[in-house]
């Protein structure tokens, strides 16, 4: 599958819907309207690898993916202006790259069984 042909045709898609560019590899401007007029710029944030698995694996289809993405451009808030690719889909950020999750410490949890009745069962030492 040629990735560049079809990551073409989003840049292509996203300036026929509004205002849209490359800047960089990975990297395509795009000026989102807004509802009360006027136009903000959003930067995405996506690979054509990327591009490819929105839309074959999430979404099925160029044209539902390319949905998701206007869904998304629309929905930001003033202060995103990045677009970021994370899980076979995009997620607004105030930067380039989204933050890394806050998991706890390996080993910090506690694994907890419970009876039949809903209660937490207790290690009476029967084994």
């Amino acid at each position: 599958m040629d990735l560049s042909k079809y990551y073409q045709r989003l840049v292509r898609d996203l300036d026929g819907w509004s205002s849209a560019s490359q800047l960089a590899p990975g990297r395509i401007r795009v000026s989102v309207p807004q509802a009360g007029g006027g136009r903000r710029t959003v930067v995405i944030v996506m690979t054509p690898a990327e591009w490819e698995s929105m839309f074959s694996v999430a979404h099925g289809s160029v044209d539902s993916a390319f949905d998701r993405v206007k869904q998304t451009l629309l929905s930001m808030k003033p202060h995103e202006g990045f677009a970021v690719y994370a899980d076979y889909g995009l997620e607004p950020s105030t930067t380039e790259t989204l933050p890394e999750p806050d998991l706890p410490e390996p080993g910090s949890g506690k694994w907890v069984a419970y009876g039949r009745h809903g209660d937490e069962a207790r290690d009476n030492g029967d084994r």
